[in-house]
């Protein structure tokens, strides 16, 4: 946070817009719109909420199937549950960790019911191969819904990602790249901006009475958050350099260590976080976890995969097993836009230190 944006909220403060609308929604919006060519933006309280919404507007009712990466944040199947519907995961690929399309291929081929929609996680900023997965939704007529919490500023073929699909998602959330303290945006077509609306704001359809023909949700973002968001989208550009600074740093200082993702050409990674994979088989990733915080640094591991979840262990999976091994070996390092110098520098050679012991 700087002075920027304390300033921003100051001023949206003072106009007395305190609701969950008013001037700084629609200057958001407008704002974040720019970045995709012939899509509007609808902000809302989070980015599960923008989940939520695209599986409404995808058609996705009871007993519809919904197809999701299975190494990703837990939203993205609490949602389909949401809707009474069925999430079927799909295992990861080795060079993204995002979602697989050979096996995205060859269960459609062979699946009983086709799913209704896909979603696709940008995980941890690295965009999936879109161009790829939208070819074989779109030879089923399945709906591709981009998951792009972790991947605001990311882009294939100088494209922002979260365009590509027929729904992108966002997220604001305090531990993104750009934070509202909680928030998200659901990238939507120019006709479909108003349903979204709709439906985000109770669905009230009566005039001089509230009058309700359908069930609607309390999910938009407060304009004082929204004047938070624009001073922060402001910094965007800078905030990617500074994280892709921290992953720079961290591959050539602990490449003996740790396999780092490659970008594949003509993709743009914003490395919203630093994760990486043991190299040593014998090393296990708690233990240097727990080294870690003992001296004071804090680390995480990767995702767990959603099929190994109590919450979902009946549901079905389909893969190599890929996310699992990734899991086993993965860890997230300190990466937020606060982090100086020196501190990275401790967190190497504290890394270093464990290793070389």
């Amino acid at each position: 946070m700087s002075e920027e944006e304390q300033k921003k909220v100051q001023q949206t403060l003072a106009s007395g817009w305190v609701a969950p609308a008013g001037p700084s929604i629609d200057e958001f919006e407008e704002n974040l719109a720019r970045r995709y060519e012939s899509r509007e933006v609808v902000t809302l309280n989070s980015g599960t909420s923008a989940l939520h919404l695209a599986l409404i507007m995808s058609g996705v009712e009871r007993g519809d199937h919904v197809l999701v990466s299975s190494f990703t944040f837990a939203a993205c199947a609490n949602v389909v549950c949401y809707q009474g519907a069925i999430p079927i995961f799909i295992d990861s690929e080795g060079d993204t960790w995002n979602l697989d399309s050979k096996i995205l291929s060859d269960y459609l081929a062979d699946c009983d019911q086709l799913p209704k929609a896909i979603i696709v996680t940008h995980l941890f900023g690295m965009p999936a191969k879109m161009d790829e997965i939208v070819k074989v939704a779109k030879a089923y007529n399945v709906i591709v819904i981009e998951d792009a919490a972790e991947a605001l500023g990311a882009k294939i073929n100088e494209k922002d990602i979260g365009q590509i699909g027929d729904f992108g998602i966002l997220s604001f959330n305090g531990n993104k790249i750009i934070t509202t303290s909680g928030g998200g945006s659901l990238i939507c077509t120019i006709e479909e901006k108003s349903r979204a609306i709709h439906l985000a704001t109770q669905a009230n359809s009566g005039k001089n009475e509230y009058d309700h023909h359908e069930v609607g949700y309390n999910y938009r973002m407060s304009n004082v958050l929204a004047g938070l968001g624009i001073a922060q989208l402001n910094r965007l550009e800078s905030f990617v350099d500074k994280k892709r600074q921290i992953f720079d740093r961290y591959k050539g200082e602990l490449n003996d260590y740790f396999d780092f993702l490659e970008e594949p050409t003509d993709f743009f990674s914003n490395r919203w976080l630093t994760t990486c994979t043991l190299k040593e088989e014998r090393r296990e990733i708690m233990a240097l976890i727990q080294f870690l915080d003992k001296q004071n640094i804090e680390t995480r591991r990767v995702w767990k995969p959603l099929h190994l979840h109590q919450a979902y262990r009946d549901f079905s999976f389909h893969g190599n097993g890929v996310c699992e091994e990734i899991f086993n070996k993965g860890i997230c390092l300190p990466s937020g836009t606060g982090l100086i110098n020196d501190q990275q520098e401790y967190v190497i050679k504290s890394i270093k230190t464990w290793f070389q012991s």
